[in-house]
């Protein structure tokens, strides 16, 4: 038995959930859309689909079962409410919208018409980063004393509709959303948010600085679209914990699209030991996120991680965020 796919997007991260399907027992790519003739056309001879030229074609296709969104941002309601009027479970990438507004109307169309969603928030599949979940599950790092989170980017090189707020919502939401995610997994919604920042030439957030206040805890994250060309792509995330600190740093010159040529370390520091690297299982963590879509939708069972709900949870704090950038005021979200 495989799960037919329709894949919305034939750019970068399309043709990155492309692959990964390739490589996914049970996973069958029969449709490809994209406004972009030659993209679509392109990817969909490549993987043997039928090519698309607008979202509402590839939804009435009957042969799609489910729908993965890979297009910008501010499409991303129009594909997830189409999706589910036709009958559709959805995949939709982060962001997963631009405001709450339109994330409720999705939760009220995919309840409606009884199909399943989920949201690309992919560090919660990144090797690295469930490892220092399981670290901190098991109580190995004992309660959360300080979080540092960064990312680190220079503006994306796939498409210029990043630097318009109203289409991508400017770094503040399209790459801060990962770290936010990441936080809100293992400690839940803060209490405050302050941030402070910079803007590009269009107005959109594209460089900031944000702490998240929690009970005795602080967490700051930092993102920013506004590095150089030639700065390599950066994340880094450390724990520090009332019983030991982990972190994990990430570096590739270039885009986040050759991650598998980054220098990676991952550490974990106890009082009075040698620090000691922490074991993980590699993998592609896009290939590992679609995975478990697939196994949701074989099994009938809704995902428990990414969901619509989560989203929005995390899409609130990156809101809160913008608030504050706006206002110059901590801002409980």
């Amino acid at each position: 038995m495989s799960v037919r796919i329709g894949l919305l997007g034939a750019g970068f991260m399309g043709s990155t959930h492309a692959a990964a399907y390739s490589r996914i027992t049970g996973a069958r790519l029969v449709a490809i859309g994209d406004a972009n003739v030659a993209l679509a056309d392109n990817l969909a001879a490549q993987y043997g689909a039928r090519a698309y030229y607008s979202i509402d074609s590839l939804l009435a296709d009957p042969d799609v079962e489910a729908v993965d969104v890979c297009l910008p941002t501010f499409l991303h309601e129009q594909c997830v409410l189409g999706a589910a009027r036709q009958g559709k479970h959805v995949f939709c990438e982060k962001p997963v919208a631009l405001s709450l507004e339109q994330v409720d109307r999705m939760l009220a169309a995919v309840e409606a018409a009884g199909v399943m969603s989920m949201v690309g928030q992919v560090i919660r599949f990144w090797p690295e980063y469930v490892a220092i979940r399981d670290l901190f599950r098991r109580g190995d790092l004992g309660e959360v004393r300080a979080i540092h989170a960064l990312r680190l980017s220079p503006p994306p090189a796939w498409g210029n509709w990043f630097k318009d707020p109203a289409r991508s919502g400017g770094a503040v939401l399209d790459l801060h959303v990962h770290d936010l995610d990441f936080i809100y997994w293992l400690c839940g919604l803060p209490k405050s948010v302050y941030a402070v920042g910079l803007q590009n030439e269009m107005g959109a957030w594209d460089h900031l600085d944000t702490s998240l206040a929690y009970p005795g805890a602080c967490a700051l994250a930092q993102a920013s679209f506004m590095m150089p060309d030639n700065y390599p792509f950066q994340m880094l995330f450390r724990l520090m914990g009332s019983a030991a600190t982990v972190e994990y740093r990430f570096r590739v010159a270039g885009q986040v699209g050759e991650r598998e040529q980054a220098e990676t370390e991952l550490v974990l520091y106890r009082p009075r030991r040698r620090p000691e690297p922490v074991p993980f299982e590699p993998g592609d963590a896009y290939e590992r996120e679609l995975a478990y879509w697939m196994g949701c939708l074989e099994s009938g069972r809704p995902p428990e991680q990414a969901t619509l709900l989560q989203a929005r949870e995390v899409l609130r704090m990156a809101l809160a965020a913008r608030r504050s950038l706006e206002s110059g005021q901590p801002i409980a979200p």
